[in-house]
């Protein structure tokens, strides 16, 4: 057995109890979606933000299909 794992086992280790760490992802959770409806919040309110967010997904949905039809071999004419 390795070096390291003996000390591991050998070491006491003391595991917090599930429910503190369901709760403990649950605050971080909560926390998360907070910061993201803030941001969605902010962009929907301001015009200045609001179109090149949206301009910015369009481009990204369109390169991703691009991308995803280009892995199932369809090409363009030129290529």
């Amino acid at each position: 057995m390795p070096n390291f794992l003996v000390t591991l086992l050998a070491a006491e280790i003391s595991l917090a109890p599930l429910g503190t760490l369901i709760s403990g992802m649950k605050e971080a959770m909560t926390w998360i979606f907070g910061r993201f409806s803030t941001v969605v919040n902010t962009v929907a309110s301001n015009d200045l933000l609001l179109y090149p967010v949206l301009l910015a997904m369009v481009i990204a949905v369109v390169t991703l299909v691009i991308k995803i039809l280009r892995k199932f071999g369809l090409k363009s004419r030129r290529s």
